[in-house]
């Protein structure tokens, strides 16, 4: 099978690599791009080397039934992904294995890639695993637990002040100084490529025809893997269609809800929000997601940070589970999308619960 990088913008074709990130004839990100069929029971995969691929247990998350929720929202069935169980406590490990194990079959030996906190953390471990030498820049008031996870994996920490995009700037500066490969989650395909099996697990676990999939929207991987492995299925005549999928902003942060709802919202206007994980002025891949977005029938919408907290504490107290602030937001997403009749009493819902709250201080 051949896998090459498609530009999203001019349909440029170039060999896949992992140091390539932008097209040359536009400038536009990339795909992947496959020259056979998916199949059907596994998502297709740039990863031809399974013998060097490097894993510490992702994927195949539980999938369990919010009975006392489901009560209190009013739905017939409310189905949870428990993705915050994964190794490093969030969704981010499925796309990290992905790209750590093509970056290791490429050679790649050190690294620099700038996160918010959770990609920052996950790509450490991956690189450790991997024996990598990660450089991660993260806005110096990241949550404490983030940052301690990237300095234990032996990654070295660049500590920035200032907002998110800061940490961004001064990685791309340290790529142009030090002629390292940038392993950005934001830019890379091969990050929410590793994505697409979350749709493949829910379509082959209990909560298979689901209705609805509502998720915490920051740069839009899990959403445009998630779609794409939607898509795969579709393609393989395993399924008829796509569940719609819903992304939920922060009131703070809003580019994907404003272009998918036609309103203007600029990243001047943005403000703090304890939904750290979504708060993303400059998604790179916006035109992505608002395409999974509007392809699959779903909406895009914001919460307040008083909404996204009371769902954190109510998520604790009936059902046990301990999610970030970020996951949370979705929560109530949801129960504007009851409220709104977006979503009806008598349909299913999933939804992916990204991080853990051992990640971050709680916030009364």
């Amino acid at each position: 099978m051949q896998i090459l990088l498609e530009c999203v913008n001019c349909s440029h074709r170039v060999p896949a690599t992992v140091s390539r990130l932008h097209c040359e004839s536009c400038g536009g990100l990339f795909n992947l791009a496959y020259d056979s069929p998916p199949g059907g029971k596994q998502p297709r995969s740039p990863l031809t080397d399974l013998a060097r691929n490097v894993s510490l247990g992702e994927g195949n998350t539980p999938v369990i039934n919010l009975t006392r929720t489901a009560k209190y929202l009013g739905l017939r069935q409310l189905w949870a992904k428990l993705e915050f169980i994964s190794p490093t406590g969030s969704f981010k490990d499925r796309g990290s294995a992905v790209l750590i194990s093509a970056a290791l079959s490429e050679g790649v030996t050190e690294f620099i890639e700038d996160s918010s906190g959770n990609a920052g953390a996950s790509l450490s471990a991956y690189a450790a695993a991997a024996g990598m030498k990660a450089h991660v820049f993260a806005p110096a008031n990241a949550a404490s637990g983030k940052l301690d996870q990237i300095r234990i994996f032996g990654a070295e920490l660049h500590a920035i002040e200032g907002p998110r995009q800061a940490a961004t700037d001064d990685a791309e500066r340290f790529v142009n100084e030090r002629g390292l490969p940038y392993l950005s989650h934001n830019l890379s395909p091969y990050f929410s490529e590793g994505m697409k099996a979350l749709a493949y697990e829910v379509n082959a676990g209990p909560a298979s025809g689901v209705r609805h999939i509502v998720l915490p929207v920051g740069n839009g991987s899990l959403l445009i893997g998630g779609k794409a492995g939607y898509d795969e299925l579709i393609a393989a005549g395993v399924i008829s269609e796509s569940p719609r999928l819903h992304a939920v902003q922060s009131e703070a942060v809003q580019p994907l809800a404003a272009a998918v709802n036609g309103y203007t919202w600029d990243a001047s206007d943005a403000a703090p929000t304890v939904a750290s994980g979504i708060a993303v002025s400059f998604p790179p891949r916006l035109k992505q997601s608002v395409a999974a977005v509007k392809e699959s029938g779903g909406t895009a919408l914001t919460v307040s940070d008083d909404a996204a907290l009371e769902w954190q504490r109510r998520l604790a107290r009936d059902e046990g589970i301990f999610c970030e602030a970020t996951s949370a937001a979705a929560f109530a997403g949801l129960e504007k999308l009851i409220a709104s009749g977006t979503i009806h009493p008598d349909e299913t819902v999933l939804m992916p619960i990204t991080g853990s709250g051992l990640k971050e201080p709680v916030q009364s």
